[in-house]
């Protein structure tokens, strides 16, 4: 019979994650800073839309994925303190094959829209295939080398 995995918080390329199940804070955040302000940033040049996945126009600077995102979360996030290592954000833990051939995302409950609204399995298949079928050419050309992606049917969303 084949091995179970156990849903982990953490996926680590390279040994195990530095940050324990349940942490709240990366080492390098300051969980009581302040909360109020004004943050100005200085950037050359101009943008026509705010969506980062366009193919014409320019989007603002500030929302690709892996830099600095303020519109939108991913699956999972990495640390700047840790490399090769992803924790979960809309995905509350995952499940890897030990060959790593398949990766299951278990999403978190408490996952939101900005209407309040779950995010379901059926929203991050859409966007999966979106970008797939749609996106940007790293997008389709990484996406196309997933063979099956589908909602698992142990999911109530």
């Amino acid at each position: 019979m084949a091995e179970v995995p156990t849903p982990s918080p953490s996926l680590a390329m390279h040994g195990q994650a530095k940050y324990a199940a349940g942490f709240t804070h990366f080492d390098y955040v300051n969980p009581d800073a302040p909360k109020t302000g004004t943050l100005k940033m200085g950037v050359t040049g101009t943008f026509d839309s705010l969506n980062p996945f366009i193919l014409r126009g320019q989007p603002a600077l500030g929302l690709m994925p892996g830099y600095l995102s303020l519109v939108y979360e991913s699956l999972m996030a990495r640390s700047w303190d840790e490399p090769f290592t992803l924790y979960g954000l809309i995905a509350e833990s995952v499940e890897v094959a030990p060959d790593r051939a398949w990766i299951t995302f278990n999403l978190n409950p408490s996952a939101h829209w900005s209407d309040d609204q779950p995010i379901t399995a059926d929203d991050v298949l859409f966007s999966y295939q979106t970008l797939r079928d749609k996106g940007r050419p790293n997008h389709r050309s990484y996406y196309k080398k997933v063979a099956l992606a589908e909602k698992n049917h142990r999911s109530s969303h």
